[in-house]
């Protein structure tokens, strides 16, 4: 084993009206900020679901400094979430943690559910609207994440959020910034970030919207079997809606006219769809599909829908759903375009097959020393996924 992966000076300060959660996390200062109304609280949780995929690739044990003690709930639970987190990854060791463990006894009583006003945190905020005091808008999650467009978002968020009756809890963290210094893909490490924050945020409950389907399921960051394991005596986690599609998100949030009007669904900006990422498409398209209106989407143009040809299992998931949705609508122009672009991918995988198969592999290694995939170069990245073996 080599030397351990300290967390040490943990630590809360006052400056400019923020309160700011602070560690050192293996020699980098990681930190979290939110506005002073909110407080924030001194533990070790968040700070090691930010570093246990870099202590678990780096075989190294995991040391909290004295005097913050860890959950003895969340840390026997532990040893199950690293197996799970290894079987998704083989480069993943189980590490231990050397720490001091408490039986939490703070008696939170907030309510808190991720929010970025995407489909799947904005269905989670109306199927939990009674329950939910308080969003958690984590920054990094997006691209165009300049400190402009993070402000406007923080002004138009919260304003949404009062109008909701809740309160909008805006998170500025250097955390993805730490993980992609760690070459640590973000479709992993995000769940870890997500799952660990609820203690330090005060909250007895703590909502993680789903992104994909129980009958869809595959290693991801936030998942149902891990997230509810990042409880503590004090809060719990829940992985939420699971159970319900995209295009059936869509449509409950369609039947919600102020939380329809608030999607902010872009892969390129944080404040506004640019309507022509995939991401943004494919929203557009379940809006289309279901007559609905959306202010802040352009309306869906029936060339937009060839950028949906799945690249992944992720990705083939959402087409499946919107294929399912055109034939029930009976929308048969749609259906016959997402099917054709659907059985192109499909096609595409006959040439992966016969390399591996029968030219030992030639291809794909040719493909990855011209190309470069950008996961190649990550040092961890959940690799029980199709788009593994390209």
């Amino acid at each position: 084993m080599n030397k351990k992966l300290l967390i040490s000076d943990i630590k809360i300060k006052q400056e400019d009206g923020f309160n700011i959660l602070s560690a050192d996390v293996d020699g980098d200062l990681v930190f979290f900020k939110v506005p002073d109304k909110f407080p924030l609280y001194i533990n070790a949780e968040w700070f090691i679901g930010v570093s246990l995929l870099e202590a678990m690739v780096s075989q190294r044990d995991i040391q909290v400094d004295a005097g913050v003690a860890v959950s003895r709930f969340f840390y026997g639970q532990l040893s199950e979430l690293q197996t799970i987190y290894s079987r998704w990854n083989p480069k993943l060791q189980k590490i231990a943690l050397n720490c001091e463990l408490s039986n939490r006894d703070k008696q939170f009583t907030h309510t808190g559910s991720f929010f970025s006003a995407g489909v799947d945190s904005s269905y989670t905020l109306i199927a939990k609207r009674d329950e939910i005091t308080h969003l958690i808008m984590l920054r990094g999650f997006d691209m165009g994440d300049d400190d402009f467009a993070w402000n406007r978002r923080v002004e138009h968020q919260t304003a949404f959020a009062e109008s909701s009756g809740k309160q909008l809890i805006p998170v500025d963290t250097n955390a993805r910034d730490w993980t992609e210094k760690k070459e640590i893909g973000w479709s992993f490490a995000h769940g870890l970030l997500i799952s660990s924050a609820g203690g330090n945020l005060g909250m007895k409950c703590l909502y993680v919207a789903s992104s994909h389907t129980y009958d869809h399921l595959f290693p991801w960051g936030s998942h149902p079997l891990t997230d509810p394991m990042w409880s503590t005596e004090s809060t719990k986690v829940i992985h939420h809606g699971s159970g319900a599609t995209r295009t059936q998100k869509t449509k409950t949030i369609l039947e919600s006219p102020d939380v329809a009007e608030n999607l902010q669904v872009c892969w390129n900006s944080i404040d506004k769809n640019c309507g022509q990422c995939s991401k943004c498409i494919r929203t557009m398209a379940a809006v289309f599909l279901l007559n609905g209106d959306v202010k802040t989407l352009p309306k869906l143009q029936m060339d937009q829908l060839k950028k949906l040809q799945p690249t992944s299992r992720a990705t083939k998931s959402f087409v499946i759903d919107l294929l399912l949705l055109a034939d029930e609508t009976g929308n048969m122009e749609v259906y016959k375009r997402l099917k054709k672009y659907y059985l192109k991918s499909e096609r595409s995988k006959i040439g992966p097959l016969i390399d591996k198969c029968f030219l030992n592999g030639i291809l794909k290694r040719t493909y990855r020393r011209i190309m470069k995939p950008r996961w190649l170069t990550l040092r961890v990245v959940p690799i029980n996924t199709e788009n593994y073996d390209l």
